[in-house]
């Protein structure tokens, strides 16, 4: 039977920069998720991946620099993040930039 599937996330990961990760336990699904933070200040680390990725920003604000482009971003945006292209994300306001990021195999 196919009934709606509780998920849950792993243990925590505490970077350098101050951001945590924690990633969905979806196990073998198509894709992969996560729940992340960065702090006032801060810049999460120089991310590049042969997967593809959205982010969806659920409070606080930040620039998004992707490849050679920035993008401001803010709570309810979403942004896509082609495979191979170095990417970060530096919380620009006072409180803390919380986003779902959601990838998955680049064709």
């Amino acid at each position: 039977m196919n009934e709606p599937e509780r998920i849950g996330y792993r243990t925590p990961e505490l970077y350098e920069s101050g951001m945590v990760i924690e990633e969905a336990a979806v196990g073998e699904w198509p894709f992969k998720a996560s729940r992340f933070e960065v702090p006032p200040g801060r810049t999460s680390e120089l991310d590049v991946h042969d997967v593809a990725e959205l982010w969806m920003v659920r409070s606080g604000s930040g620039t998004v620099v992707s490849g050679e482009s920035r993008v401001d971003v803010g709570p309810g945006e979403m942004i896509y993040l082609a495979s191979r292209v170095p990417h970060q994300i530096t919380n620009t306001g006072g409180e803390q930039l919380r986003l779902f990021s959601v990838w998955w195999a680049a064709k």
